[in-house]
């Protein structure tokens, strides 16, 4: 009996290890300023290089920039000071060019109207969260 219990405890020990999920960690708001390349979407690791995708965030006007693949997006930020982490795009526009591949633009831009929160994973590192919970952007300080 002895032995089924250490044998039970010791594969949650091992099992809890595995887990992918990071806790984010609560960052000022004023942390998100300047620009963030965007290195995962939807779980999917990006190369800035190869996306061109990349969101700058002007905290204090509230503003939101970048540029989206091919375009050029630019919006508002909805910041909440009473709820630290969380964030939203409300109001996001691009420019209109037509590019050979627009999928990864459209699946960042309708990423972006999921967003409900921030949090940093590690050093200039900030993904960004559904209101699930669920990460669905990672961006790295330029």
């Amino acid at each position: 009996m002895n032995k089924l219990v250490c044998l039970i405890i010791a594969s949650l020990g091992l099992f809890s290890g595995c887990r992918t999920h990071h806790a984010a960690t609560t960052i000022p708001f004023s942390e998100l300023q300047g620009e963030w390349n965007v290195i995962e979407l939807n779980g999917a690791s990006l190369n800035p290089k190869e996306t061109h995708q990349f969101l700058s965030f002007d905290t204090e006007s509230k503003r939101l920039s970048g540029n989206a693949g091919c375009n050029r997006i630019m919006g508002s930020l909805a910041y909440d000071a009473q709820q630290s982490d969380a964030i939203r795009f409300p109001q996001i526009a691009t420019t209109r060019m037509a590019c050979p591949d627009m999928k990864g633009e459209q699946e960042l831009l309708q990423t972006l109207d999921k967003v409900a929160r921030f949090g940093s994973e590690k050093t200039n590192t900030v993904a960004l969260y559904d209101q699930q919970g669920q990460k669905l952007l990672v961006l790295k300080r330029k």
